[in-house]
């Protein structure tokens, strides 16, 4: 509401700079000396934007504008302005300065005896006046531009963030679709891995069987050897047995370190569901606020494009 409010009063601002022009003369200092300038203040823009279209704006005078930069100072030499000089050249000066929000331009056009003066030269001074109106109301224009841009820029910024926010809510949802297949998947792991355990588990304990029984056999069949190569093909038989049980064992081990791991798929997955879920409420929320904040930055669009229209048709 507030944000509406100052854009009525900036609206009624710029009619009012428009419709009541601002120009007022008096004696300023210049790269001339002190001289009589015709001066107008326009509020509420910057000496960036008033110094660009000053440049276009002078263009009209057929001259050539160019910037002393060291005097600050703008200078159009050869200029033609009939309500003025009629078809005689004419040096035209002007400096922009600012003038705390606002931007004051001055002016002086040497005439035949002195400066252009409401007093010496009414009708010339009438046409300068005329000129300057024109041109404050160019440069509202363009500052109302620039501001529409902004405004534009934000919206556009708005709706991307929106747009990440949709996007993201997605990537949420599809979190948790993801997290509940691996669950299932893992909790059907778990099941064959019990059967598998139990396998593991008989086949250890009938490797360790056959193993005692072969183990006995062999070491007496090793104590009643002589010779060294059937000793060593004895003892080769018995690691080879002792072999087998570590075989099964091993077997055993990997299906209890893969039920470790399935329950631990199954945890995660569970905290991912959860995170999900808090960060969907969070998300969700966010987007109404930022549904909000684009209701407001179109209206606030809108406005500035109302101001930009009644300018133009000041034209």
């Amino acid at each position: 509401m507030k944000k509406k409010f100052q854009l009525v009063f900036l609206l009624l601002i710029s009619i009012l700079t428009i419709t009541f022009a601002q120009v007022s003369e008096e004696e300023k200092a210049m790269s001339q000396g002190i001289h009589n300038a015709v001066v107008v203040n326009i509020p509420t823009t910057t000496t960036k934007i008033s110094e660009k279209v000053w440049k276009s704006y002078a263009k009209q005078f057929k001259g050539k504008t160019k910037k002393n930069r060291k005097a600050e100072e703008w200078k159009t030499t050869d200029g033609k302005i009939a309500g003025i000089g009629g078809s005689e050249p004419l040096t035209i000066y002007t400096q922009v300065q600012s003038n705390n929000d606002d931007v004051e331009l001055s002016l002086w056009i040497p005439m035949t005896e002195g400066y252009l003066s409401s007093t010496d030269y009414p009708d010339a001074y009438k046409e300068a006046e005329k000129i300057l109106n024109e041109y404050a109301l160019e440069v509202r224009i363009e500052t109302v531009k620039q501001e529409l841009s902004g405004e534009k820029k934000t919206l556009g910024k708005l709706e991307k963030d929106l747009k990440k926010l949709k996007k993201d809510n997605e990537g949420y949802h599809n979190d948790i679709k993801n997290a509940e297949k691996d669950i299932a998947n893992s909790e059907q792991g778990l099941v064959k891995n019990a059967e598998d355990q139990q396998i593991a588990v008989k086949n250890v304990r009938i490797a360790e069987d056959f193993f005692a029984i072969q183990k006995d056999s062999l070491e007496e069949m090793l104590s009643n050897v002589t010779s060294k190569g059937e000793k060593k093909v004895v003892k080769k038989s018995i690691r080879g047995e002792e072999k087998k049980v570590k075989e099964v064992k091993n077997v055993q081990k990997r299906a209890e370190k893969e039920e470790k791991k399935l329950k631990k798929t199954i945890d995660n997955a569970k905290k991912t569901i959860k995170e999900s879920k808090d960060k969907i409420v969070t998300n969700e929320k966010d987007q109404k606020n930022k549904v909000k904040e684009i209701a407001v930055q179109e209206e606030t669009v809108e406005e500035v494009e109302k101001r930009l229209k009644r300018l133009y048709e000041y034209k």
